[in-house]
C-alpha cells in the first residue's frame, strides 16, 4: 500500500501552523527534510503531521524548541525519551516556582508603593525637573534587588 503524501499547504491546514513555521522547523532540525515531488515541491507523510502536533502539545507545557530538538532525537536514535522528559518537567516545575517566588516578591513591592504613592498624592519636583519624582525615588531601590527573566 502507497503512504499518503502531503504537500506543505495540507500539513499547515492538518496542524493549524503555518507553513513558514514548517520550513523553520526543518531549518532548525526539528523536522526531517522532506523529499522533493517531480515538481520540486515538499513532499510530507503522515509523520510530519504527528511530530508537529507533538511539537505544538510540548510547546503549550513550556518546553523550549531546543528541549523538543533534545527529545525527537532520543525518539529518531531509538531510544525512549520519557527519562528525559522527566528531569526536564522537573527543571520547569522549579523554575515556574522560582519565577513565581520573584513574582510575589515584585507584586508584594509594587502594592507597598502604590499604598505609600496614593498616601502621598503627588511628589511635584520642586524645580520642575524629571519625568515621574514616584518613580525616580524608587529606581535606588529596584536596583538592589534586579527582576530577572
Amino acid at each position: 500500500m502507497k503512504e499518503k503524501t502531503l504537500f506543505i499547504g495540507q500539513v499547515a491546514r492538518q496542524t493549524g501552523i503555518n507553513p513558514k513555521t514548517i520550513r523553520y522547523y526543518e531549518e532548525i532540525g526539528l523536522l526531517p527534510k522532506p523529499r522533493r515531488g517531480d515538481n520540486n515541491y515538499r513532499v510530507y507523510s503522515e509523520d510530519t503531521v504527528i511530530r508537529i502536533k507533538f511539537i505544538k502539545k510540548a510547546k503549550s507545557l513550556g518546553f523550549t524548541l531546543k528541549e523538543i530538538k533534545e527529545i525527537l532525537a532520543l525518539r529518531d536514535r531509538g531510544f525512549k525519551p520519557c527519562n528525559h522528559v522527566r528531569s526536564l518537567l522537573k527543571q520547569r516545575i522549579f523554575d515556574v516556582e522560582q519565577k513565581i517566588s520573584e513574582l510575589t516578591a515584585l507584586r508584594a513591592q509594587l502594592k507597598r508603593l502604590q499604598s505609600e504613592w496614593e498616601r502621598v498624592q503627588t511628589l511635584e519636583d520642586s524645580n520642575g525637573e524629571g519625568i515621574c519624582p514616584q518613580i525616580e525615588s524608587v529606581v535606588v531601590k529596584l536596583a538592589k534587588r534586579p527582576f530577572t527573566e
